[in-house]
């Protein structure tokens, strides 16, 4: 049965649940305030009934019994205001009526029970109103309030009774009152309750129509911030923020996922076409096209070179793999002074027709860099440089140590990169133009992979044209990881 309740509740609308509740509750509340104003109102009553009693006894135990009928019935004496039907006798010390009663017509009503109303019982009332039956057994039931009090001018006591129909008359048309009353306000709470919670809620029927459109493919879909700093505002704020990052996230899944294919596409080719010039020369060599000792040999010198450019290709490419995975670095401190004299020393070896040099300003530097790491990217720069520097010109390697900076510039004096493909050179497997294609020894991925290394130093890589002609590479690292030192 819980169960089933439980269940049923839950297919319940929200609007539906929170009516239900609110409505129970101001029932609840109604219920429990009409009880108790019923219950202080019969207490009320009850109250100026004991007072009318107490008032009038008080005024007729003073008087001669004898002379109390006369003194009414001419006006020398005024009792207080008593309701139309009421009941007034007096009683001897044995409870038996020894005057006429003194009363209203009465109106066919059942007279009180006096059979038990000795002197001895009115003294122990103490004067205090009681509720009493009536006589006839046909008609039980508590109907008169009481109050009966000792004479003081003769042997007996004096009785009033006022009838406890009419307050309990009045509890019940209050009760119908207050009832329809209730039912009334009930209802026309629970009719602006519907109303209010439904105006609360359409806002989001406006979440439920973007999280349709979201799932729909629409990432752009937004919410109206028309509600201020209302709860449904800080929700649409809200909603909002995560449709942004929703959409951002998916956006740069996109960007990867073409740039992945690309890159797949990129990759195969580049691999295919060493992998074709060998497997080119192994049939010919097969076929006996390829017979004479220096037509052999020359193969060979083919088939090593397509080898060794395939080789590097495929560890450019699992540099790349591994940075994008985890761009884990083992940071350490190293003097980038040694490490930029080593650089360009290497160079120097390599390629003897362009000068080279390294230019410092300020001090010597140690910073938290991973050496071997921040070598290939200085090193394949300085390389760039100096493959399409003319012969005879400069390349210099500036290291800018001034105060608490870290920037590195490969400068070169070469054809320069045109502006609007600075910001492609980045890219992997791009070349500038025809002049960087293969055979120049390039694969496309150096400048990709020195990005990916200055990034992983949370630093930046960026071409700029230099003054006289050429380009010039930038590097700038964070200064939370330098630390600069004098000798």
């Amino acid at each position: 049965m819980k169960q089933k309740f439980l269940a049923g509740w839950a297919r319940i609308s929200l609007r539906a649940k929170l009516t239900s509740l609110s409505v129970g509750l101001i029932g609840m509340l109604l219920a429990v305030s009409s009880a108790g104003t019923i219950a202080l109102l019969g207490t009320y009553l009850q109250q100026s009934t004991d007072t009318l009693l107490i008032t009038t006894a008080n005024e007729l135990r003073t008087q001669d019994p004898l002379k109390l009928e006369a003194k009414v019935a001419s006006g020398q004496l005024a009792l207080p205001s008593l309701p139309s039907d009421y009941y007034i006798a007096i009683l001897d010390a044995d409870g038996n009526q020894f005057l006429g009663l003194i009363s209203s017509t009465g109106g066919g009503r059942a007279i009180p029970n006096f059979s038990n109303l000795t002197l001895e019982t009115v003294m122990a009332t103490q004067g205090t109103p009681f509720d009493i039956d009536v006589e006839s057994s046909r008609r039980m039931g508590t109907e008169w309030r009481m109050i009966a009090v000792p004479l003081q001018l003769a042997r007996g006591s004096v009785v009033i009774a006022l009838p406890t129909n009419s307050n309990r008359q009045i509890l019940a048309e209050y009760a119908v009152i207050g009832g329809r009353f209730g039912i009334f306000l009930v209802v026309l709470s629970g009719f602006s309750i519907w109303l209010t919670i439904t105006s609360a809620l359409r806002p989001l029927k406006e979440v439920e129509r973007t999280a349709e459109a979201v799932q729909a493919g629409k990432f752009s879909s937004r919410l109206l911030s028309k509600h201020g700093k209302t709860e449904i505002g800080r929700l649409n704020n809200a909603l909002n923020s995560m449709l942004d990052s929703i959409e951002g996230a998916v956006t740069g899944r996109d960007k990867t996922l073409e740039q992945m294919r690309r890159f797949v596409s990129d990759a195969s080719h580049e691999l295919r076409t060493p992998l074709v010039t060998v497997r080119g020369y192994a049939e010919l060599y097969r076929m006996g096209a390829i017979t004479k000792k220096q037509d052999v040999a020359e193969a060979m010198q083919r088939i090593e070179s397509e080898a060794v450019r395939m080789t590097g290709l495929v560890e450019s490419l699992l540099t790349l793999t591994r940075m994008d995975e985890s761009g884990n670095l083992d940071l350490v401190k190293t003097d980038l002074a040694k490490l930029a004299d080593l650089v360009i020393k290497d160079a120097s070896v390599a390629n003897q027709e362009v000068n080279f040099r390294v230019v410092r300003l300020g001090k010597d530097f140690v910073a938290e860099v991973d050496a071997d790491r921040m070598k290939q990217v200085l090193t394949n720069l300085v390389a760039n440089a100096s493959r399409f520097a003319p012969a005879g010109s400069e390349v210099s390697l500036e290291i800018d140590g001034v105060g608490k900076n870290l920037s590195f510039k490969i400068i070169d004096h070469g054809e320069g990169i045109p502006e609007p493909l600075r910001g492609k050179v980045f890219e992997r497997f791009y070349r500038a133009d025809n002049s960087r294609n293969r055979s120049t020894g390039g694969s496309g991925l150096g400048l990709a992979i020195a990005k990916s290394i200055v990034t992983a130093h949370q630093g930046q890589i960026r071409v700029e044209e230099t003054p006289d002609g050429g380009s010039t590479f930038v590097i700038e690292l964070p200064t939370s990881q330098t630390t600069s030192y004098s000798d």
